[in-house]
């Protein structure tokens, strides 16, 4: 896996961002508004090489990939450039793959060749992007792909898209049967993941125009963009964009090497950089109030233009149905389960055999796949229904037995280096690992919490916590749980009120403690109390790692809605030895945001993966898997959970960089439990009344295990950090806007 773009990318990146910045700004765009098209834009594009990039290098293209052309397509959309690049490059390719050497080597001149998005309807082609200054125009009719002559009259339209319509009466049939299926189709993907890319690039510029005004803009004597109801909102909106843009980005690479995401991705890219391209340039255009509908002002520009290319394709919900088509089979035609691409990760085996490329580059390395494949076998193994069923009906989500041959395995400890008795495994294999264990349904959650703590310490801790404490969790000895919150602090830690006095070389500690999950069968609590009632707050904090079975500890279960167990602790003159404070006096607050860097991540993926698995094996049994709101519902949730995998393994990729994933960490956390909980929301929705049957209860649908998701998964977007503060950390950290206000 490589998430960087290569040198020659960059180049291209970085020259058509220079010369769109010259010939393409606002008011240029404006003046093109009419016509739909720049003559000069264009010409400088075709000199550059832009449109016939992906063209082969004998008809005078540059030979380059669809994802060396996305990365300058992203740009185009950025800067509105009023020409129909991605229209023309998809019709040179399309000429190029059916043998029109003379008309493939036309357009790399500077031809303007455009293709329809849509397939004719009774001999004729709509409103056709760029059709109005194209000499050709390249459409599907019925089982025919024709080209037909363009130049008709431009209609006026929602944005200037240089549309017109063409009559297909003399047009010539370039293809007819199984080959122009497969040729249309083909063009088809291709323009759906490149206008993917435009979009994202016009998103990114819509949420950057967005956030300098709120920067910029004062009320009440303080920047709007203080604000948090407005920062939580751009932060979502950030969040979507890079999810759009690495969907996006994957897309254009399986096309490239005929990967099996090929087959639903560009459709998925499309749906999702549409629907995220209009909602950031509305949110962009409402931060500046009314004088974003003035014409004056740029980012009405970028919302007509958002929206107009989102029904280029048509109805953005048959375009959900082409994706559950894609997904899991069209209409009649169900997809067998490991065909699909959404329903966890593909298998090596099913992908092409070809060399490592450089730069973007969304296959795992071989070890990370064969340490995957190793844990999937453990998991098969170890992880039995009766393990599942006990923890979902004892709601202790964890198991002593599965817990202790991990460790024996190595699996706990696979991540450390070898003189911690560890592996020394990369991010990404971990990353794999997390996966495979919450796709396998294991009841893990005591494993994350305890390394969580172990990382920590490893950080932060003494040479003798170090050294007794951490071999303890990694040999699965020892269990670990977090004391943050209290009854009257919620999220607010700092307003932790949970004392601790020194008394020589001793703590007295004194408190109470709110979701100590797994207090009950750990060993030790990760324990944050104040020392210092004369400094602020989150100064006066210190952390320690507190032996469970000191005297005055006391626990006190809570069962949640969600079925889970979790507990109250009490703390009465407990007496804590000093060796087990972890950090400085007072400096409690520094360990805990150390912590917080291990505990955010989207380990729920692998949750919501089985969520959808559910919802689409019900939906199958049942007989409803062919009606349409099913299929957008199933549509939705795969295209969420896609975005959910990539914000984690983007994360995971960073942190195997040498780079420390905070705000990306924070983005895969945030988006992936907030999706979860949507789709949970929504799965539930069509099982309608009989959704209410819970597990257990004889003809529950999917046997009851979407009513106890949705149970479940409310808590997941308070797990570490709620939401909000997830937000918080987006915006400040990320957007770089002001310190909110509420």
């Amino acid at each position: 896996m490589d998430l960087t773009l290569t040198d020659e990318q960059e180049m291209i990146r970085d020259g058509a961002a220079r010369l769109l910045a010259k010939l393409s700004g606002p008011e240029q765009v404006r003046a093109a508004e009419a016509t739909g098209f720049d003559p000069d834009l264009w010409d400088a594009l075709v000199a550059m090489g832009i449109p016939a990039m992906t063209l082969p290098e004998e008809v005078g293209g540059g030979g380059s990939t669809l994802a060396d052309l996305g990365v300058a397509v992203e740009e185009c959309g950025a800067a509105l450039a009023t020409v129909p690049v991605v229209e023309v490059a998809v019709a040179g390719r399309a000429l190029a793959s059916l043998g029109g050497t003379e008309r493939a080597a036309e357009v790399a001149s500077g031809t303007v060749v455009t293709t329809s998005p849509r397939p004719a309807v009774d001999g004729r082609a709509t409103l056709v992007p760029g059709a109005g200054s194209a000499t050709q125009v390249l459409v599907r009719r019925g089982d025919e792909l024709v080209l037909a002559s363009g130049g008709g009259d431009v209609v006026r339209t929602l944005a200037g898209l240089g549309a017109a319509d063409v009559a297909l009466d003399d047009a010539e049939v370039l293809a007819s049967g199984d080959a122009a299926r497969v040729a249309a189709e083909r063009a088809a993907d291709e323009w759906r993941a490149l206008t993917a890319a435009w979009l994202v690039g016009l998103a990114q510029r819509a949420l950057d125009i967005g956030i300098a005004y709120a920067t910029e803009r004062h009320q009440f004597g303080v920047p709007i963009g203080s604000f948090q109801s407005l920062q939580h909102r751009l932060a979502d909106l950030a969040t979507e964009v890079e999810g759009a843009r690495l969907v996006a980005r994957k897309a254009l690479w399986a096309l490239d090497g005929a990967e099996p995401e090929a087959a639903a991705y560009p459709a998925m890219a499309f749906a999702l950089a549409s629907d995220v391209a209009q909602r950031t340039a509305s949110a962009s255009l409402h931060v500046h109030g009314g004088y974003g509908f003035m014409e004056e002002y740029d980012i009405q520009l970028h919302f007509r233009r958002a929206k107009a290319a989102r029904l280029l394709a048509g109805d953005p919900r048959d375009g959900l149905l082409e994706v559950a088509d894609r997904c899991f089979g069209p209409v009649g035609a169900p997809l067998a389960r490991d065909e699909s691409v959404v329903l966890g990760p593909v298998a090596p085996s099913r992908r092409p055999d070809r060399a490592r490329r450089d730069g973007l580059e969304f296959r795992l390395p071989e070890p990370v796949e064969a340490f995957r494949a190793e844990a999937r076998d453990f998991l098969s193994r170890h992880v039995t229904d009766e393990v599942i069923e006990t923890a979902h009906r004892t709601g202790t989500v964890h198991d002593w037995g599965l817990h202790r041959a991990m460790a024996a395995e190595g699996w706990i400890s696979a991540g450390w280096p070898a003189e911690w008795g560890g592996q020394g495994r990369s991010s990404l294999e971990m990353n794999a690992l997390t996966e495979e264990m919450y796709l396998s349904g294991a009841p893990v959650d005591g494993l994350g919490v305890a390394t969580l703590v172990a990382h920590t310490l490893l950080h932060e801790g003494t040479d003798w916590q170090k050294g007794e404490i951490i071999p303890k969790v990694l040999s699965g000895e020892v269990m670990i749980c977090l004391g943050y919150s209290e009854p009257d602090a919620g999220s607010d830690v700092a307003a932790c009120a949970t004392k601790a006095v020194r008394d020589g070389d001793e703590w007295v500690v004194n408190g109470q403690k709110m979701f100590t999950t797994l207090a009950h069968e750990s060993q030790y609590v990760f324990l944050l109390a104040r020392t210092n009632t004369e400094v602020a707050k989150h100064k006066g904090l210190t952390m320690f790692v507190v032996p469970m079975d000191q005297a005055g500890i006391s626990v006190t279960p809570v069962h949640t809605m969600g079925g889970e167990r979790t507990n109250i602790t009490w703390y009465d003159d407990v007496r804590v030895p000093d060796r087990y404070r972890v950090g400085e006096v007072d400096g409690g607050w520094k360990v805990m945001m150390t912590a917080l860097v291990f505990e955010r991540n989207s380990a729920w993926y692998g949750e919501a993966v089985r969520l959808l698995d559910h919802g689409l094996t019900w939906a199958r049994e049942s007989g409803r898997i062919d009606e349409p709101s099913v299929r957008e519902r199933l549509a939705r949730a795969a295209i969420g959970n896609e975005v959910a995998n990539l914000l984690g393994w983007k994360a995971a990729w960073l942190a195997s960089s040498g780079g420390l994933p905070g705000v990306e960490g924070t983005m895969a956390k945030l988006f992936t439990t907030e999706h979860y909980q949507r789709s949970a929301d929504d799965l539930l929705d069509v099982l309608g009344a009989e959704g209410l049957r819970r597990h257990g209860e004889e003809g529950a649908p999917a046997d009851g295990w979407i009513e106890a998701t949705f149970r479940h998964c409310q808590v997941t977007t308070i797990y570490g950090g709620t939401s909000e503060v997830c937000r918080g950390v987006i915006a400040e950290r990320g957007l770089g806007l002001p310190r909110g206000r509420a």
